[in-house]
């Protein structure tokens, strides 16, 4: 039996805890690129309760800009999630903005970039 200080303990269970934090999400679109952390499902339902009356049911844009193609990658590609994140909580919907909550609006995030991730929506992108 090994027995081991409280101080390499307590200097392993730190080591743990920082190799498995997770870095803050980065967005990129393409086939088989990462979704940043949220339910898809539940972005889904929102973005289709409330969010496609300006922004498309295809995300291509209406009323509100386009939240997939070359212009929306274009912008968003190499940003930080939470950055969409925010905006999306503290903006949107135009008509009635702050009524998401910081997870509704990461679910949201989450689906836009699964979206975005299908190779139809990536069509004329050059990717």
């Amino acid at each position: 039996m090994i027995k081991f200080g409280m101080g390499v303990l307590a200097g392993s269970l730190l080591f743990a805890a920082t190799a498995v934090a997770a870095p803050q999400d980065v967005l990129s679109f393409g086939k088989g690129r990462p979704v940043p952390g949220g339910d898809v499902g539940a972005g889904k339902n929102i973005y289709n309760a409330v969010c496609w009356a300006c922004h498309e049911s295809d995300l291509s844009g209406y009323k509100g800009p386009p939240l997939t193609g070359k212009s929306f990658y274009k912008i968003w590609r190499g940003r930080k999630a939470d950055e969409l994140a925010d905006l999306i909580r503290n903006r949107m919907p135009q008509d009635d903005p702050g009524w998401l909550t910081d997870k509704s609006a990461h679910d949201l995030v989450a689906y836009i970039v699964t979206f975005a991730n299908r190779p139809e929506s990536l069509a004329g992108t050059g990717k």
